[in-house]
Formats: structure tokens, sequence, C-alpha cells
């Protein structure tokens, strides 16, 4: 009997009955199973068995894990017990049976919450999980709170690695950016910080890490922000700064992009330049390398004429002499990055800031700034890339859940959701066997 208990609800309590009403189903709306609470008790102060006294006069109702689908409630009669007085317990002591498996005082089964916290990984909103469970959204989220201290980094620890990015979050922070921390290497998250704000990030740091994980600290991917770079001294004095790659390349398309649209509006609106400029922009952004110069096709912004690729982008070029110093440098400087040329780069990075357009010289001196930490994302070979693809998790999450008021909710959601070094959420209907070298965090 205990076993089809087990079963029915997945409470493992020996001492739990079904009682002589059994099982109902009331308006194939819901399932009520009965059971009763009994067995040994001892009292708490002498140690002796104590002496059964009835049942408690209201049974318990508990919300337990759905069964077929159905919503299931179970309705259990608790033992009392009494334990009369002696000369080792001079007071009459009274005790209610409690199940294992339910926590005191609550209404909802164990094994529902364990199932909630399970399925938090998926991309569904708190109130759709709710549902699945018959539960309230305040149970979920209440849920979530007690998970808090799980995702507690480690004071004594850091990889040697780590890399930092912004992403916006909401209202949490002044700014409304918060920041992720990653290890590059095995692109498990170590946490998500409310504000990138500097003065907020240095509490951070000094309140979850000591002194010697910081120094443990080695390389720092991060993006070209200048205000984390006295940060990152100050916090992590043994650490390299490695920039972005993807944060370099965008300083020249948004530089490029802008003499483009220059030229454009140079030109006017109804000129053929400003419709070719327009027309074929995804062009002028293709690698060299990969323009196609082989396949001809009419182009109506040239009159027909049979083109490629690689032409159509040397006539656009000739509009403007701006436009094709603006294209050659972008050019150079991706295929720099591309495959790690450090000589490419140093030249580049020597051109008079006078024989350039007027949007490329500030380019220019913000990668002259940063240029000893492009070299060093050559050699090592880190980037942002994982922490991007996770931010764009990010907004996937936010915009499921129409937003969160609650950051330490937000903070639990991602983790759960990602590869973290703090803990994995495992299946427990999955049966393959993982090796022990992939369950290192």
């Amino acid at each position: 009997m205990t076993n089809n208990i087990n079963f029915l609800t997945g409470i493992q309590d020996p001492g739990l009955q079904l009682d002589k009403e059994g099982t109902e189903t009331i308006a194939d709306k819901f399932k009520v199973i009965h059971l009763v609470k009994t067995g040994k008790c001892l009292c708490p102060i002498c140690g002796r068995p104590m002496l059964k006294n009835g049942f408690r006069q209201r049974p318990v109702v508990v919300t337990a894990l759905s069964v077929a689908g159905v919503k299931t409630f179970l309705m259990i009669r608790k033992q009392q017990y009494i334990c009369k007085p002696t000369a080792e317990c001079p007071e009459t002591v009274t005790k209610v049976a409690t199940i294992h498996g339910i926590s005191r005082g609550c209404r909802i089964a164990n094994n529902v919450k364990q199932y909630i916290t399970k399925d938090l990984h998926r991309n569904i909103s708190q109130k759709e999980l709710a549902k699945d469970y018959y539960v309230s959204a305040s149970t979920v989220a209440r849920t979530i709170d007690s998970l808090e201290d799980t995702f507690t980094p480690e004071k004594n620890w850091l990889p040697a690695t780590i890399a930092l990015d912004d992403f916006k979050s909401g209202k949490f922070a002044t700014s409304g950016m918060s920041m992720l921390l990653m290890n590059p290497v095995n692109h498990r998250t170590i946490d998500i910080i409310q504000s990138r704000n500097s003065r907020f990030l240095k509490q951070y740091f000094y309140r979850h890490f000591t002194r010697q994980a910081r120094l443990a600290v080695r390389l720092i991917v991060v993006d070209l922000y200048q205000p984390y770079r006295g940060l990152i001294k100050e916090l992590f004095p043994n650490a390299s700064i490695i920039a972005d790659h993807f944060h370099i390349v965008a300083q020249a398309y948004r530089a490029f992009q802008a003499v483009r649209i220059k030229v454009m509006n140079h030109y006017g609106h109804e000129t053929h330049e400003y419709r070719a400029l327009k027309r074929f922009w995804k062009l002028l952004l293709q690698k060299v390398s990969s323009l196609d110069s082989v396949h001809h096709r009419p182009r109506r912004n040239f009159r027909g004429a049979w083109l490629s690729n690689s032409e159509v982008v040397d006539r656009l070029l000739a509009m403007s002499e701006d436009l094709q110093k603006a294209y050659d440098y972008y050019q150079t400087l991706v295929d720099a990055v591309d495959h790690g040329q450090e000589d490419e780069l140093t030249t580049l990075l020597k051109r008079k800031l006078t024989s350039l357009p007027h949007r490329f010289q500030k380019v220019q001196r913000t990668l002259r700034q940063h240029q000893e930490e492009i070299i060093r994302s050559f050699r090592y070979q880190l980037t942002n890339g994982p922490i991007e693809g996770t931010n764009n998790k990010i907004k996937v999450i936010k915009r499921t859940a129409y937003g969160f008021r609650n950051f330490f909710r937000f903070r639990i959601r991602i983790l759960i959701a990602l590869k973290n070094s703090h803990i994995m959420i495992k299946d427990p209907l999955n049966t393959r066997k993982t090796s022990p070298s992939k369950l290192v965090a």
C-alpha cells in the first residue's frame, strides 16, 4: 500500500496510508486522495513512545503533483499524540504527526516545488509555470527566492580568465544596464551584477570576492568602454586586458555607415548615386575576399549593366573619395582582426589622422589608445562572443516574462537557464550517464 501511495503522490513517508474513502474525482476537474498519517512517535522531551490520542479534527489539504494531468489534492488526517506527566516529563506533551515531504505549515508538497525549480530553465513566464503545477504565481516567486543562497558566488575563487559585458536589464540600475560576468574559456556564467556603475562594481567585487581570488585573475576580456580600465587595474592588479573583437570592428562599422549616409545626403534623394548607395549598402560591408567577381547580373541602378558584386562595389566607391578611404580602412581592420595580423594593424594605426575622413579620425584615436589590448586579443584568441550570445538569451527571458520588477528573481532565472559555475539542474527522467570530467565546473 505504501508503495502505491509513493507512486501516486511522490511522497515517500512510510506512515502514510490510504484512508477508507480512497480516491475520488470531483466534477472531472480535480482528484482527491484521502490519506491517514499515523505510526510511532517519540516524545521530544523524554524520548519515550507517545500514546495515540485520536486524529486531528480537520484534515490537512495539500497540493500534490498532478496525476494523469488532473489537478490533485491530498486530504490527510493526522494522528495526534500525547505523553502523560511523569517524573522525567512533568508536564503533558502533545504533538501532531509530521509528514516527510511536506514542510511544516505548508500546504504544497515539497516535490511540487522541486519540479518547479527544475522547470525554471524553460522559457516560460512564472504565471504559465504556476498553471502547469496548479499553484499560484506567488508560490513560484517564493520558490525562486529560496534559491538565492544556492547562487551565491564563491568568495575564494575566480577563474584565471573572465569576461565582462553589459546588457539592458531594466530599472534595477540608474543607467538601466546590468553586467554579465562569465568565464570565456568554458562559457560558464559566474554571476549577474545589478549595475555597471563603477562605484557599484567596486563594492560588488570587494564584498563578494577576496583579494586572493581577485589576484588569481590573469586575463579580462572587455569592450572599449574607457571607465572600465581604471576599475580593472584597481580590482585585478595582476590582470591584463583583452579588447573584444566585436567592439573593435563595431567602431569602424558605425563610422563607415556614417560616411556612407553623408555621401548619400550630399548627392540628394532623387539622384542615381543616392539610390545605388542605399540599395547596395550590404555589399560594401562584405569582406573583399567574399565578394563575387564571377557571376554577372543586370543591375537596374546602373542602367541594366551586367555587373558582378565586385564591380558594383568599385562603381560605388568611385562616387566619393571619402567613401573609398573609409572602405579601405574598414576592410583592412576587419582583415587584421580576422587573421590576427599584428603588422597589418600596426601599419593601419600609423596612418595620419588628416588622411582619414572626419568620422574615422575618432576611431583611429580610440584604436591607438587600445592598441596593446587589441594585439593581446590576437595572441590569446579570446572574445566576448559567448557573452553576446548569452545576452540574446537574456532578452528572450525578459520578453517572455514581459519584464521583471525584482532584480534578484531576474538574476536567478538567468543563472538557472544558463550553464553556470554554481549548480546544474538535471532532469530526473534523463538516464544518460555523464562522465565525471563533464561535471567539473
